[in-house]
């Protein structure tokens, strides 16, 4: 991993955390500690230790056998369990998006910011920039949503689809398919139809669930 700058906050640290999980750099069940990643980092230990609490409280690591933390499995029980969580949360917010469309339909500025930088990124064969693009598009519109509630659940989420969606396209040159399912979804919030939105939903996270049963049989 690449040395952050001494000005470097813990959420910054917990975010190149979570890019060399989503990467493979680090792997399911690895032993995380504050020493070896400050000084990967380049930084000391207090906003490190601070980046590791944060992801422990989002399960992204768990205690080691012996002390410590170590990254969760990720395995296919995970898998599962995120896509049923997160197909809940998208149908409630594409509800309340949907309704601010109707009354402002700029409020999508956000989202559309969103897909140039997806189709930038998609267009530039930037893996990493993708990944990103696809938590900024789903991000935004939860900003449009505008329900704490939503947005804290969705925070507490983010970095797991993160890494769930980094599995799915890594084994992927090519992300055209990426920015063409989102412009899609973007499209079914824009007729202000409730019901085809939410089977967008569905298709958009179809993938997902693919892979989380593949990944569960994969574990047995």
């Amino acid at each position: 991993m690449e040395p952050l700058s001494t000005r470097t906050l813990a959420d910054q640290i917990a975010d190149r955390i979570i890019d060399a999980i989503a990467t493979r750099r680090i792997r399911p069940g690895q032993r995380m500690t504050e020493a070896e990643l400050a000084s990967q980092l380049q930084v000391s230990r207090v906003p490190v230790r601070e980046a590791m609490q944060v992801l422990a409280s989002q399960g992204i690591l768990v205690p080691a056998a012996r002390r410590g933390l170590q990254v969760a499995p990720f395995d296919g029980p995970w898998a599962r369990q995120l896509c049923q969580v997160r197909i809940a949360l998208e149908r409630l917010c594409a509800q309340l998006v949907i309704e601010k469309y109707r009354a402002a339909p700029n409020c999508l500025a956000k989202v559309d910011q969103a897909i140039l930088e997806l189709e930038r990124c998609a267009a530039a064969g930037d893996r990493e920039g993708v990944n990103r693009g696809d938590i900024a598009f789903h991000a935004a519109l939860y900003d449009v949503a505008d329900s704490p509630l939503l947005t804290a659940l969705w925070s507490g989420i983010a970095r797991h689809v993160l890494i769930l969606f980094s599995i799915e396209t890594s084994d992927f040159a090519e992300f055209s398919y990426v920015v063409a399912e989102h412009k899609r979804y973007r499209a079914r919030i824009a007729t202000g139809n409730a019901a085809a939105t939410e089977q967008e939903i569905e298709t958009h996270l179809t993938a997902f669930r693919l892979l989380a049963g593949s990944a569960d049989r994969g574990a047995r």
